[in-house]
């Protein structure tokens, strides 16, 4: 049975490289579907390593019904996909395509519009009336299909690592492109939080503390009606912690072969950081309340 509300977008984004939005969106995908939640990925990146997750790399060579098409309002196709045992369903995939990159250098996508994939994720039936979660993975630059994923979101996720580019990355992103966001958008975009993702057990939980405390500082000195639209602990209290089961993930072999659940589900320290992360960003979202 489809949903009785639409879907809830949330969108993974940080313009900086290597902060590890492609393994949050699998690892919050599959924790939202342990939740029982339906949940449909949107992969914006057209270096299409999301996709690579779950299609061969020959489906993903010259896509034509992808991503790219759901933007430029053509038609557009639904993967279904195993992320987990045969028993657990209910998610799918908008993939992109390799060739893609193609387009986008021919200028050949609706970079003119940033509400390009708002105004498909919010009427098509296919989507609305079949997923309680919408995720789009984006690529780490501020082109395009990163401002679409932005101006289509109910809420947005950031993450980071503890490097230094990393965190500068975030500060930018939200001195610089969520005010503009929230201010445009036909949406009421809420941001949900930082999650620090891939970052050994070395780091103190003080250590963290201490920063998420310099940050909200930062983001406080931005318009309240900004900072009232990011999550009153801007850090999640979950943290995804450097597994050796996630390393190089998106560059494996054959990976598509192996459901994500097994990578998981082989370390139960992971497997626990990803229940409790789903769980955490559902509770965000049911009391959402912002900076004061």
């Amino acid at each position: 049975m489809g949903s009785l509300t639409p879907p809830k977008v949330i969108t993974i984004a940080n313009q900086k490289g290597g902060t590890g939005k492609t393994t949050l969106t699998a690892l919050l995908a599959y924790g939202l579907v342990l939740r029982d939640r339906k949940v449909l990925l949107l992969d914006l990146d057209p270096q299409s390593h999301l996709s690579s997750l779950f299609l061969k790399i020959s489906d993903i060579e010259n896509v034509t019904n992808g991503v790219l098409e759901l933007a430029s309002g053509e038609h557009f196709k639904i993967r279904e996909i195993q992320i987990a045992p045969s028993r657990v369903k209910g998610i799918g995939l908008v993939p992109s395509g390799i060739n893609y990159i193609l387009n986008v250098y021919r200028g050949k996508i609706p970079a003119w519009d940033p509400n390009a994939v708002y105004k498909r994720v919010t009427r098509e039936p296919a989507i609305t009336k079949n997923y309680d979660y919408v995720i789009c993975d984006t690529p780490p630059e501020l082109f395009p299909p990163t401002i679409w994923g932005l101006y289509a979101a109910d809420y947005l996720i950031v993450p980071t690592n503890l490097e230094e580019l990393s965190l500068a990355g975030v500060k930018i992103l939200f001195k610089e492109i969520i005010p503009d966001v929230i201010v445009n958008s036909k949406k009421e975009l809420k941001v949900l939080g930082i999650a620090v993702v891939n970052v050994t057990r070395k780091y103190k939980m003080e250590t963290i503390k201490a920063l998420e405390d310099r940050f909200v500082k930062f983001v406080k000195q931005l318009p309240s009606s900004i900072y009232n639209k990011v999550y009153r602990n801007p850090f999640f209290e979950t943290i995804i912690y450097r597994h050796s089961e996630l390393k190089d993930l998106s560059y494996r072999p054959r990976r598509w072969e192996i459901p994500l659940s097994r990578i998981i589900d082989s370390s139960s320290e992971l497997r626990n950081e990803v229940l409790k992360f789903g769980k955490e960003v559902e509770e965000r979202i049911e009391r959402f309340e912002g900076l004061l």
